[in-house]
């Protein structure tokens, strides 16, 4: 055991003394991937709680389209205004004062009442805006979608959802969806990145530099050695790709144009440390494959180019997720694919103890097997010193 904890700090020195390695692995990762999604998520998403619209013949029918569903804030402030002053009112657009003006006609009140107008005789609703700003033009496609919803309601032959009918699904369990499609693929691409940063230099960059002979003249067993590289290399693996998830899961709620809270009270804190441990296996499993590959190499530069066929079957397993989700017990035993639907799970509030138990016990199976081979290859000159 004291042999194993001498490696691990061993590894732990050579990379946290290196302030470099930790800036670029665990740091800055993070907080970048926050800063971009957080950005996109302020242009995708316009920051006005409100828009302030116009309407020229204003009337309480046309208002209602638009009153919020309960427990929601309204997106519109309307004020009335007279055809007077509509040319002001333009110009206000502008210069970005007010985001739209609405020109009804007179009897708009009687339209709705009256239901299907033939096309050549359908009154014109103008809708004036400027696509210089952002506001603006959010105000424009909100007020246009809700009246062309409208027309469609009454003019077609039958309506769809009106009396009865709906969408079964809430607005948490979209969200949560959302999130199953696409954390899975990201979290399982920042793992292997965070794996790439550090095993092939721990492992085949001491080969390249003749460092391992030292090691292995040393009394201690290869099991050890191996043990003690893959526990260290997997927890500075983990804590690089926490780093990422970290960035991604609070600037995720800001790219869908939600809030951070609602997303964090979405899951319970037991989801939370399944969630860990399932990151936490498909860490050492990756860097156990990639620590194999890394002592077939001869250099860092070609345990890189070996590592590159596991990624593309990793990245392509990461993809799953937004293609197909199973909760089937039988994929619970195949390596790696069994994380991303056990994470797709606890995101889209579906959890499963089960499939979670036997996911964990699988991988600490495979995990213990990679070991083995490792070790192996450790005791083989052949392998080690590429003879």
């Amino acid at each position: 055991m004291n042999n194993i904890l001498t490696i691990i700090r061993k590894e732990f020195a050579r990379f946290f003394r290196d302030k470099r390695l930790v800036l670029g692995t665990l740091i800055l990762p993070g907080v970048l991937i926050f800063l971009l999604y957080t950005l996109m998520g302020s242009v995708f998403f316009d920051s006005e709680e409100s828009y302030t619209v116009k309407v020229i013949h204003s009337s309480p029918e046309f208002t209602a389209l638009f009153t919020p569903e309960e427990g929601e804030k309204s997106q519109i402030v309307f004020e009335e205004a007279s055809a007077a002053d509509a040319d002001s009112i333009k110009e206000e657009i502008r210069a970005g004062n007010v985001d739209a003006l609405v020109v009804l006609p007179e009897n708009f009140g009687d339209i709705l009442a009256g239901g299907f107008v033939p096309a050549p005789m359908a009154p014109n609703i103008e809708i004036w805006f400027d696509s210089a700003h952002t506001s603006s033009v959010s105000a424009y496609s909100l007020l246009s979608s809700v009246l062309d919803a409208v027309e469609d309601t009454l003019g077609s032959l039958y309506n769809i959802n009106v009396t009865a009918g709906g969408n079964l699904s809430t607005a948490q369990e979209a969200t949560a969806n959302y999130y199953a499609t696409l954390l899975p693929f990201l979290i399982l691409t920042f793992l292997y990145s965070g794996c790439m940063g550090v095993a092939p230099e721990s492992i085949a960059g001491e080969k390249e530099r003749g460092t391992i002979a030292t090691l292995l003249v040393t009394p201690i067993r290869r099991s050890q050695l191996v043990i003690g590289k893959i526990v260290s290399l997997s927890c500075i693996s983990a804590l690089s790709a926490i780093s990422s998830f970290i960035g991604t899961f609070l600037s995720m709620p800001k790219l869908m144009g939600g809030g951070i809270g609602d997303m964090l009270a979405s899951y319970s804190v037991g989801s939370y440390f399944a969630l860990f441990g399932v990151m936490l296996s498909a860490v050492l499993l990756i860097v156990s494959l990639i620590s194999i590959l890394s002592a077939l190499a001869k250099s860092v530069k070609e345990a890189t180019t070996f590592s590159v066929p596991l990624m593309i079957v990793v990245m392509l397993v990461g993809l799953s997720s937004m293609m197909f989700t199973t909760s089937s017990l039988g994929a619970c035993f195949i390596p790696v694919f069994n994380c991303v639907q056990v994470m797709a799970a606890i995101f889209s509030l579906k959890f499963s103890a089960v499939n979670f138990a036997v996911t964990m016990v699988a991988n600490a199976v495979y995990i213990v097997l990679l070991v083995w081979i490792l070790t192996k290859m450790f005791e083989s000159e052949r392998v080690v010193f590429g003879k």
